[in-house]
């Protein structure tokens, strides 16, 4: 296993260790261990997919290991972070964001079935992974401040929702455009 991949396992096993601390209730350590966790797994697919390209280790199981990967990272947070009612995250958002990633994984598969080919990421899916990445990195820091500081503003406690509603934009966005793209490909797999 080449090193970009073994990258893309480690932020794996540091997506499942964001999970496991953010599910922690009234654990204000757990909760900054989770923003480390997320934050360096950010990094570990920052650095792997340099590594890929730059180093000529570009694979098939990376090709599908990294998107999933950053699938278990994302979902995962958000799932964790629904179990803390007072962040007020909109169950329908992370629905609409879970229901998202589920078919534009249908299709990448469709694609595999079809054509022979996996439809690697386009830039629009990096920037959603971006603006995921980030939302969900200051709701984890609400999180944390909250367990430190019950005294902070007010407003502070209403920041989810609008970064909830701002990822699932990001998210669809992206979707519609990756779905225009395959127009092609769904419309000649009913036939």
């Amino acid at each position: 296993m080449n090193a970009a991949n073994q990258l893309t396992m480690l932020r794996i096993l540091l997506a499942l260790a964001t999970f496991v601390a953010l599910v922690q209730d009234n654990a204000p350590r757990m909760h900054a261990a989770a923003l480390i966790f997320f934050i360096a797994a950010m990094i570990t697919d920052w650095v792997d997919g340099y590594v890929a390209r730059n180093y000529g280790q570009i694979s098939a199981f990376g090709k599908v290991a990294d998107p999933i990967a950053d699938k278990i990272l994302v979902l995962g947070a958000f799932l964790a972070l629904t179990r803390h009612k007072d962040l007020a995250i909109p169950l329908w958002g992370v629905f609409l964001i879970f229901a998202r990633e589920m078919i534009i994984g249908g299709i990448r598969t469709l694609s595999m079935i079809k054509e022979g080919k996996l439809l690697a990421a386009e830039r629009w899916g990096k920037w959603k992974m971006a603006v995921q990445s980030v939302c969900v990195i200051l709701m984890i820091a609400v999180q944390v401040v909250k367990g430190y500081r019950p005294d902070a503003p007010a407003w502070l406690w209403t920041l989810p929702y609008p970064l909830t509603v701002i990822t699932v934009l990001a998210t669809w966005i992206s979707g519609i455009l990756y779905l225009k793209q395959s127009r092609r490909l769904i419309e000649s797999s009913w036939s």
